[in-house]
């Protein structure tokens, strides 16, 4: 043999051990019996424990406490028959972060196929498995606010069939105690004589407290609420300056809400919320309190129709502050023209309309420039809007449009129009608004209509707001 061919060996080794000392990827070798006998420096870059703290010890030192010992048991009889492990294997730094790595365990076997080493190789993967994991939680919160808003759809379908307040009381408390997943609601309404809310349907008072309980606005909480017409979440009512008592004790948890029950700027009731009792934090949030506020603007319309507010059935189906029909007109309104669609199968198209951070803009410019806001948005629609259209002011900062004989391509085209003049509301360019589009198909309910407008704003929402979205790509062109 040559010298040539006999440095040839040497210098594959060479090589191979410069490869693996400049490896991005982390790797360990030990031996048979799982002592270390070498890692690389992105092993000590990525773990934090130099060479020296190491070798001589085994991988446990890396162990974070997240698998059982099925796991590893796993592990050692899949290496120990020769054959390669892999895994993502959620590990620990010295400074004891949690990491994840995608590992791949290798036996090296001698002439004879004999194991003497193990070789571990593996890449940090954590952020790829953080953000899995925050997608599978927003999916799985996606999937949970979808359920509520299908069951607030199906509650406002079945609360317009009740004529009998009474009636209607129960199933109001027990649609909300349903729905927020609560032990207690009640539904106080005003009574214009004696200027006293009453309770006219509850779940989970005492039948006495129901009878006797009379309130004067701004007495308790219920009070309060009906007083400044505002809605109220409290986390813990102990330390809430806002209320200014202790908990009762016949109350099992300390955080509650109070919703007032308007219908066109009047005061109809309060609807109140306690015990929450769904699996986690037993403290209602901001999206308990929107479910709330949904659910409370059906119930108003309701009681309208009810036998005690008859009279208020000749009341204006204007908005008083845009001059755009109101929430009331645009169900009733789109019932029909929905009727119409599937009778004479005409386009019929939905445009809801958010305002972008109105609640951040409301608080920094104040509430009277706000309502100016409102105002003048109100009139950009009805510039850009024809006359057959029906153009409602539907939440405090959203509005519908319902378009007969007009396809959503002809909507989205419109909808920039609205955009664009909405964005030049304020000269520093802080209002822009997003907007969910759809088209009727056959055999859709209001249900089903109204889900899908309000899915595609939710996705413009989500995607960077100031956007125009259809459910249905096939709609928009």
């Amino acid at each position: 043999m040559n010298n040539k061919d006999s440095r040839q060996p040497r210098l594959q080794l060479k090589y191979f051990f410069a490869a693996v000392e400049q490896m991005a990827d982390d790797v360990i070798i030990t031996g048979k019996d799982g002592i270390i006998e070498y890692v690389n420096p992105a092993f000590e870059q990525t773990t934090g424990y130099a060479k020296e703290e190491v070798l001589g010890k085994t991988p446990r030192i890396l162990k974070s406490g997240h698998h059982h010992a099925g796991f590893y048991r796993n592990l050692w009889e899949t290496i120990l028959a020769g054959k390669t492990f892999k895994h993502v294997i959620a590990n620990k730094k010295k400074n004891g972060e949690l990491y994840y790595a995608d590992q791949a365990i290798t036996p090296l076997k001698d002439t004879r196929g004999e194991i003497t080493h193990f070789v571990s190789v593996w890449k940090d993967v954590t952020e790829h498995v953080r953000y899995r994991e925050e997608l599978e939680a927003l999916n799985k919160s996606l999937r949970f606010e979808k359920q509520k808003f299908e069951q607030i759809l199906d509650f406002e379908e079945r609360i317009g069939t009740f004529a009998d307040l009474n009636k209607l009381a129960d199933f109001v408390v027990n649609g909300i105690a349903g729905i927020l997943e609560v032990e207690r609601c009640s539904l106080m309404l005003l009574d214009e004589k004696t200027g006293e809310l009453v309770i006219k349907g509850a779940v989970g008072l005492d039948h006495k407290i129901i009878r006797e309980n009379r309130s004067s606005l701004g007495e308790g909480v219920a009070g309060l609420v009906a007083k400044e017409r505002k809605p109220l979440l409290v986390e813990v009512i102990d330390t809430d300056e806002r209320v200014g008592r202790e908990n009762l004790p016949s109350y099992r948890t300390k955080s509650f809400l109070s919703v007032p029950v308007m219908l066109d700027h009047k005061l109809l009731g309060v609807v109140n919320v306690t015990d929450k009792k769904s699996p986690g934090p037993e403290v209602f949030t901001d999206f308990d309190l929107n479910i709330l506020l949904a659910i409370v603007r059906q119930a108003a319309v309701a009681i309208e129709n009810a036998e005690l507010y008859k009279e208020l059935k000749y009341l204006t189906v204007t908005d008083p502050l845009t001059n755009l029909y109101n929430y009331r007109h645009f169900m009733r309104t789109l019932e029909y023209e929905i009727g119409r669609f599937h009778r004479f199968g005409d386009a019929l198209s939905l445009l809801i309309m958010d305002i972008d951070d109105f609640k951040e803009y409301n608080g920094a410019h104040g509430a009277a420039r706000g309502d100016e806001i409102l105002k003048e948005i109100g009139d950009i629609l009805s510039d850009q809007l024809r006359e057959v259209d029906i153009i409602c002011r539907y939440a405090s900062d959203e509005f519908a449009a319902i378009l007969p004989a007009t396809d959503v391509a002809q909507v989205k085209t419109i909808a920039r129009k609205i955009g664009e003049a909405v964005s030049r509301l304020d000269p520093e360019g802080k209002i822009t608004a997003s907007f969910g589009l759809a088209s009727c198909h056959k055999g859709m309910s209001r249900h089903d209509f109204i889900l899908k407008a309000d899915a595609a704003l939710t996705h413009a929402k989500r995607h960077g707001k100031n956007q125009i979205y259809c459910q249905d790509k096939t709609d928009a062109g």
